[in-house]
């Protein structure tokens, strides 16, 4: 009998034994899979904070980077205000503009800058104009000055400013103001004028030029200095 007890008490202790460690496995195997959700949990928290943050990294750079590496062959824009007149006004560099006369003879209007105040206004402000008629035996008048206003629709052309007036025969004079008419081929002053030519210098109170320079008259009190006794025609 006593056998039999040891041998049962025995057999007892090898089944609890056996199970022990058992039991320890099974512990081990639940916390690791708490340990990979706790783990994972973790890291999905981390991305919703840092991936938001690199956005506005990046948002940031993108806004900045024109500031941080200038570029100097980019366009800049001034930060000034314009108004309603200015955006309605019209503005031309080396304006150019060609014509005939009432005898359908050319004529060239040319502008270092051509304003106008819309594009139905009547008129244009030039800066430096010029006009170039042609007569009907080919040669040439030319009117310059500092500023001008063209009237566009019947073309006429109101200088001021250092007014030069040249003719290809060689006789040249300048005045304060004039007025040209394209359309006639004509052009007029009353202001006093100084002007010389191949065998002359003259001076008077006024001028008219007819027929694109074929013909010119002096006004008023006139002064004339011929050289060599001789007058070209």
């Amino acid at each position: 009998m006593t056998d039999l007890a040891h041998t049962r008490r025995g057999a007892a202790r090898r089944e609890l034994s056996a199970a022990g460690p058992r039991l320890g496995a099974a512990a081990g195997t639940a916390e690791a899979p708490t340990q990979r959700v706790i783990w994972r949990s973790r890291r999905v928290a981390y991305l919703k904070l840092m991936l938001p943050a690199v956005a506005l990294l990046i948002v940031t750079l993108i806004l900045a980077w024109p500031q941080i590496v200038r570029d100097e062959n980019r366009v800049r824009f001034g930060g000034g205000r314009i108004s309603v007149d200015d955006a309605e006004t019209l503005r031309m560099i080396n304006a150019r503009y060609v014509g005939v006369d009432d005898q359908q003879r050319p004529f060239v209007v040319t502008s270092a800058l051509a304003t106008r105040e819309s594009a139905h206004a009547p008129h244009t402000d030039l800066q430096t104009p010029k006009a170039d008629m042609t007569t009907s035996t080919g040669s040439w008048v030319a009117v310059t000055a500092e500023t001008g206003v063209f009237h566009n629709d019947v073309k006429l052309l109101d200088l001021s400013g250092d007014v030069s007036v040249f003719h290809d025969g060689g006789t040249e004079f300048h005045t304060a103001r004039a007025h040209v008419d394209l359309n006639a081929g004509a052009a007029s002053g009353d202001d006093p004028i100084d002007g010389q030519g191949p065998t002359s210098t003259i001076t008077a109170e006024g001028f008219r030029l007819y027929d694109r320079g074929g013909r010119i008259v002096f006004t008023g009190k006139a002064h004339l200095l011929l050289y060599h006794g001789e007058v070209r025609p």
